[in-house]
């Protein structure tokens, strides 16, 4: 079992700026297929229109940007939601490509961090994960040798 340790007196600038964006991307429309072909059986109603509208909006106003010491989640379509995950708590990442997902070459990336308010991220329906994952992996490795953030095994 492995348990993460954080350097107290190491400050978050050590992981290099965090200004200008790495990647940045926004949650794909595939995931919504199904969803979207409901809806247009019932167009002659109103209802499953709107509903249709609103999630193309929110689905197309979900960002993804990484930056080399976070990666932030901006949602929302009236009001907005920004969550940042400091990247020296990522503990694991995982790639999920459900069928209709990989024939579009798009996939789920799934995060497991120490973070107590998020402790599963998931970045859904991204183009390329497996390259996305790689950057990833490489920015967190990164940052946590720069935090001072090193695993040890307890037996």
């Amino acid at each position: 079992m492995s348990d993460l340790t954080a350097d107290p007196s190491a400050s978050p600038a050590e992981c290099g700026p965090d200004g200008s964006p790495i990647w940045f991307a926004t949650e794909g429309q595939i995931d919504n297929l199904g969803y979207y072909a409901v809806c247009l059986m019932l167009c002659w109603l109103v209802v499953p229109l709107l509903a249709m509208c609103a999630r193309y909006l929110g689905t197309a106003l979900h960002y993804y940007e990484l930056t080399p010491q976070r990666l932030k989640e901006r949602s929302g379509i009236l009001s907005r939601h920004t969550d940042e995950l400091e990247l020296y708590r990522v503990k694991d990442i995982a790639i999920e490509e459900p069928l209709v997902q990989r024939l579009f070459g798009r996939g789920r990336i799934v995060l497991q961090t120490s973070d107590r308010s998020t402790p599963k991220v998931t970045l859904n329906c991204i183009r390329s994960p497996q390259d996305v994952a790689r950057l990833l992996r490489d920015h967190v490795e990164q940052c946590r040798v720069m935090k001072g953030v090193r695993e040890i095994d307890q037996e």
